[in-house]
């Protein structure tokens, strides 16, 4: 059973890939939406895209700013990211936390049903919830190593990404 699961999350993460790389011209919508479920290296997804210089044509435009521990990417696409039914416009990276209650490095502001990307991502809700967890929902309760985070917003927005604790 303990591997049927495993399998099972490795394949719905195979097709959450698949189904963000619509239409993506020169790769920018796979790494990002690799980067937010903790695929590869989730912040150099965006800071690559900052280091290209913006791309019109292949549907981006990317822009990184501050220095040091205060350095945050921005990436804005085109066209929308889709992970499930879900949709964003921009993928953040950033070494500080700039969320309160939401500790991911590399995340998006996604609108869609939140309770439909928990059961997609098998995410588990965090309680007692406090500030120093990752997000209200997460793929790794320990925050070690890299765990998908997720906390809902309002008006049927959430913020999702992939984070993790410092020391890990």
């Amino acid at each position: 059973m303990k591997y049927f699961l495993k399998f099972s999350v490795i394949v719905s993460l195979q097709f959450i890939s698949a189904v963000a790389i619509a239409n993506d011209k020169d790769g920018a919508h796979r790494n990002l939406a690799d980067a937010i479920i903790c695929k590869g290296d989730p912040a150099q997804a965006v800071y690559e895209l900052v280091e290209k210089g913006n791309n019109f044509d292949a549907g981006y435009a990317a822009y990184g700013f501050g220095e040091g521990t205060s350095y945050k990417a921005v990436a804005i696409l085109k066209e929308p990211l889709k992970i499930g039914e879900a949709t964003t416009s921009a993928v953040i990276s950033e070494t500080e936390n700039s969320n309160f209650d939401f500790g991911a490095f590399t995340y998006a502001q996604f609108k869609g049903d939140y309770k439909k990307m928990v059961k997609l991502l098998k995410l588990q809700e965090i309680i007692p919830y406090t500030n120093e967890s990752l997000g209200k929902f997460v793929s790794n309760p320990t925050g070690c190593p890299n765990t998908i985070a997720l906390t809902p917003l309002e008006n049927g927005e959430f913020l999702l990404g992939c984070g993790w604790h410092n020391g890990c």
